[in-house]
């Protein structure tokens, strides 16, 4: 299974990096991809990173499309016209799309979440046309949302739990706690 990450300038450190962390612990491959021109991202406070690739170079054959938040990192994703064309190309072929604290606003005022229920960041929810839960994590149909950088965690499991089943998340919650499998 694959996992395209969105990242923009200002996204929340947390949210990208240990949703990507937990993501491959599970045995998801995840490429991340910057979505200007060059692959250098940075982060809302201040990490540099090397994405995998650019926008440009990616396409709806991931199985699932993740969105980490963060208030700059937000503005810049709902700016991106191919950010948009990018997520309702995965609308339109069914895919999954997962996205964390501000993040889920973006598929609302896109129209996603009418009818569904989701979660986001506290005040994000404004004018977005759907079933605002405020759990910490909320999966209907194809969507997973998460309410905050708190959450990064039982996001990714969401994640991991809808794409690979209960037992690769149950697997994986063994190993984040250092136990041993029996």
């Amino acid at each position: 299974m694959k996992a395209l990450m969105l990242l923009a300038n200002g996204f929340e450190d947390t949210e990208g990096l240990t949703t990507r962390d937990v993501l491959i612990r599970g045995g998801i491959e995840v490429t991340t991809a910057s979505i200007t021109d060059s692959r250098e991202v940075m982060s809302s406070f201040g990490v540099r990173l090397l994405a995998d690739t650019t926008i440009d170079n990616v396409d709806t054959s991931y199985d699932i499309l993740v969105l980490p938040g963060g208030g700059r990192g937000t503005q810049n994703l709902a700016l991106s016209r191919k950010t948009k064309e990018l997520i309702l190309s995965y609308d339109k072929n069914e895919k999954l799309l997962a996205a964390i604290c501000a993040a889920p606003s973006i598929y609302g005022h896109m129209g996603l979440l009418k009818g569904k229920r989701y979660t986001c960041f506290a005040g994000c929810n404004e004018g977005v046309d759907g079933i605002f839960t405020a759990n910490e994590v909320e999966v209907d149909g194809r969507y997973i949302t998460a309410r905050s950088m708190q959450y990064s965690i039982p996001f990714a499991l969401a994640i991991i739990e809808k794409m690979l089943g209960k037992e690769a998340k149950e697997r994986v919650i063994i190993g984040l706690q250092g136990l041993n499998a029996k």
